[in-house]
């Protein structure tokens, strides 16, 4: 039998059974394709050739190896144009730009396209024009050109409509929904979705694809039930097909509302199935994301070890990643270079060094810019730009080791948002995300050029200060960032005022690692959040009365009669005495008048403020019974709050002094009742049944909303003295009357009494009058005073 040479016959017919094979059998596949390649070159058939290329780049893409796909691309967008196949030269180029496009790099994709754009006519080739239109809108969407985006997703959508193409319409109606979602266009993106999920009709992974944005629609509008629902039937199609790149997106997007709804035991199952999934896959870059998410879930578990070693692991898997890319990009360097070379050598001997040459300075530029964008994505904030995590240990490596061999010091700072998660509720995540660019600009902008300004994740923030050696310096960049924060913030037509709080620790002074610094840093700022400081230094204004002995006098301070109880008046809005609030205050006979922002959190820290609360409470009590039927209003703290034995407490109170419980009145923090809602309802139900009376104090500091207010057993609310400052005679009522009516008008539809603190001129006090206000308390009126002055004050008024 005599050996044959291959034909253009036989190329094709294995060609077509590669084709056959994609998604089936993609080995299978990729085996034939090179088969067909082979038999192409040895024929010269170039035709041939350039469809196999092709082919071979759609399941390296698939697979992950994009930079085996370019090569091949590229090869056959040459093979095209050497034959002068207008329409094979434009389907490769839309397969570049999609290429591209996936791989994050926006200017080459749109490169590709346009060339495209110019050389396929959308009459006679309308399936082909929707594709390029499609990837165009990817494009622009990604470059944040929503008003071309726009444009080309509605161009796909028809094109695909009059061609008939109904998956293509399937996919591009969940795309351009998704695009309408992230735009804030809630009702067309569901409509498109809905349509998609219509056309789908339970064919293949077809209705996964509409599912999984119909559920981000659903979050967005805040009804997580309805997300959750949606993206377990899009896991359920996934499953079903074996889609592993859309099941892990739909999985982490339920971990995150999970999260969202603050069970993060449920994130957690979810996660662990997406961390075996990525795993058996080989998905390491979504692997990575789910481990980041992961390690979220178990710290508010109050895991924090196996947090730290799933966030350790997340960080290797990241770093795997990377050198993988490295690895896989010289890897196809040496084969392309090996290729150009074989080329040269075949088609003309005298080009072969200059064709190498060429070739080679190419893949050096793509190979530096590939690089550099592996860096970016690696070391930058995809949001913000901001250095990350990991760039900002770095960066810390570096400056501790110049700081000890020069003997200076350094400084880190964590800024926190106050309230961040309630403008996300509030405005959307879309605002959210353009608040953390814009603050992320304003911060860049105050730092020095040799220091560091990073975004480690949601909204807190780090500051590297690498010449800290003068108390002043730490002291201006605290200013400076507090500075930074005065102006609105003018987002997609709202108008916010945002406060951080930050944190700062000095290297040796309060730690000697990276690790440990951070960790001063964080509680710092957390102190601040308490005090409502705007910023603390650790070891200098946050313990700036020696901790243990401050904390060794408050445990004697009760013992030794050191505490002493004031009251400030209260009035209706008429003038007539209501009653009085309690404040407490410590008079020590070395440190002297103790401020109370500075005892009361260590009282809280240390479980004190369950006795000091118990004493204020009898006392208070006790001091009430001779005001004449005037009421006597007393805070609770948060120990004492969640505490199960508070309402005995109460009633051992008011049995002890005689005082009739609807007298006493408990004043709550609104964060109180928003951290555990079910919780606090219950509690709150206690009370109610003691018969005493409950006001939420602060209220409009933005943890509570009427919604949830219609459901809590409460008497009242007393107005945040932050609003009621705002109120300044001017020539015409501004924003600030217009939110205090409408506080005071939602309070009185919910049959809520409303107390007005910090009144401190008569303006403020006419216009609450004016209001309907049930009391007003402030300097105006009288500031805290011993009891024996109230008594005289509630005499002579």
């Amino acid at each position: 039998m005599s050996n044959r040479l291959p034909t253009p016959y036989a190329g094709h017919t294995i060609l077509e059974e590669a084709l056959s094979q994609c998604g089936l059998d993609d080995q299978r596949a990729m085996l034939l394709f090179e088969q067909a390649a082979s038999i192409a070159r040895d024929t010269r058939d170039r035709a041939l050739l350039a469809k196999a290329l092709n082919g071979m780049a759609r399941i390296e893409h698939a697979h992950g190896d994009s930079h085996a796909a370019l090569f091949h691309l590229r090869e056959a967008l040459e093979l095209r144009r050497e034959t002068h196949d207008l329409n094979g030269e434009a389907a490769i180029l839309c397969n570049l730009g999609a290429l591209y496009t996936d791989l994050g790099q926006y200017n080459f994709a749109l490169d590709y396209l346009l060339k495209a754009l110019g050389i396929i006519d959308e009459q006679s080739d309308r399936k082909r024009a929707s594709m390029l239109a499609a990837n165009l809108a990817r494009v622009y969407d990604a470059l944040e050109q929503t008003g071309s985006a726009e444009e080309h997703y509605q161009t796909a959508l028809r094109l695909a409509r009059e061609s008939q193409q109904r998956i293509g319409e399937v996919i591009l109606c969940a795309n351009y929904g998704d695009f309408r979602r992230r735009q804030g266009h809630y009702d067309h993106a569901e409509q498109l979705l809905r349509h998609a999920l219509e056309c789908a009709g339970g064919e293949g992974v077809f209705p996964a694809i509409a599912l999984h944005p119909l559920g981000l629609l659903h979050r967005d509008r805040h009804d997580r039930a309805s997300a959750l629902d949606a993206f377990a039937q899009a896991m359920r199609f996934a499953r079903e097909h074996n889609d592993t790149d859309t099941l892990l997106e739909i999985i982490l997007s339920q971990a995150e509302t999970h999260l969202q709804c603050d069970t993060p035991e449920l994130a957690r199952q979810v996660l662990e199935e997406g961390v075996q999934l990525a795993e058996e896959s080989g998905r390491n870059r979504t692997l990575g994301r789910i481990l980041h998410l992961l390690t979220d879930a178990l710290e508010r578990l109050d895991q924090p070890s196996l947090a730290l070693a799933v966030s350790r692991r997340a960080n290797q898997v990241d770093s795997d990643v990377l050198t993988a890319e490295a690895y896989r990009q010289t890897r196809q360097l040496t084969t392309q270079y090996e290729l150009e070379r074989a080329k040269a050598e075949l088609e003309a001997q005298h080009q072969k060094y200059d064709a190498q040459r060429l070739a080679k300075e190419e893949l050096e530029r793509e190979a530096t810019a590939r690089l550099r964008e592996l860096e970016r994505q690696a070391l930058y904030d995809p949001l913000t730009g901001l250095p990350n995590r990991l760039l900002l240990a770095d960066r810390f490596r570096v400056a501790l080791e110049l700081a000890v061999q020069q003997g200076t010091q350094l400084a880190l700072g964590v800024i926190d948002l106050n309230k961040f998660k309630q403008i996300n509720d509030t405005f959307g995540h879309h605002i959210g995300d353009q608040l953390l660019v814009e603050v992320a600009r304003r911060l860049e902008v105050v730092m020095n050029g040799q220091d560091t300004v990073a975004r480690m994740g949601g909204d807190e923030f780090v500051l590297l200060i690498r010449d800290a050696d003068r108390p002043q310096t730490v002291l201006s960049v605290a200013r400076r960032v507090l500075r930074a924060f005065e102006p609105v913030f003018a987002l997609s037509g709202h108008e916010l005022h945002v406060r951080p709080s930050v944190g700062f620790a000095v290297y040796p002074d309060d730690a000697l690692t990276y690790e440990a610094l951070f960790e001063q840093a964080d509680k710092a700022m957390y102190d601040a959040k308490v005090r409502g400081s705007g910023f603390e230094i650790h070891n200098h204004q946050s313990e700036r009365r020696a901790p243990a002995t401050l904390e060794s006098a408050l445990h004697q301070a009760l013992a030794l009669g050191q505490f002493k109880l004031v009251y400030q008046p209260q009035t209706t809005a008429g003038g007539q005495v209501r009653g009085a609030e309690t404040f407490l205050r410590w008079q020590h006979p070395h440190f002297g008048n103790v401020p109370p922002a500075e005892f009361l959190p260590l009282a809280e820290a240390t479980g004190l403020s369950l006795p000091i609360g118990a004493w204020v409470l009898a006392q208070a009590c006790q001091e009430a019974t001779t005001w004449h039927g005037r009421m006597v209003a007393v805070n609770l703290s948060a120990r004492q709050f969640a505490h199960p034995n508070l309402s005995r407490s109460i009633h051992e109170a008011l049995e002890c002094s005689g005082l009739p419980p609807h007298l006493l009145e408990l004043e709550v923090n609104e964060e109180m009742l928003a951290r555990h809602p079910h919780r606090a309802r219950s509690t709150l139900q206690d009370l109610k049944a003691l018969g005493v009376r409950v006001v939420i104090d602060d209220f409009g500091s933005g943890f509570t909303s009427f919604a949830a207010l219609k459901h809590d057993p409460v008497d009242g609310v007393k107005i945040d003295r932050a609003l009621v400052n705002d109120l300044q005679a001017r020539e015409r009522p501004g924003r600030d009357e217009a939110l205090v009516t409408a506080v005071v008008h939602m309070a009185h539809a919910l049959n809520l009494d409303v107390i007005a603190e910090g009144v401190e001129n008569e303006y403020q006090q006419c216009f609450l009058a004016s209001l309907g206000v049930t009391a007003v308390q402030g300097f105006l009126l009288a500031p805290p005073q011993p009891s024996e002055v109230f008594r005289l004050w509630m005499e002579s008024h």
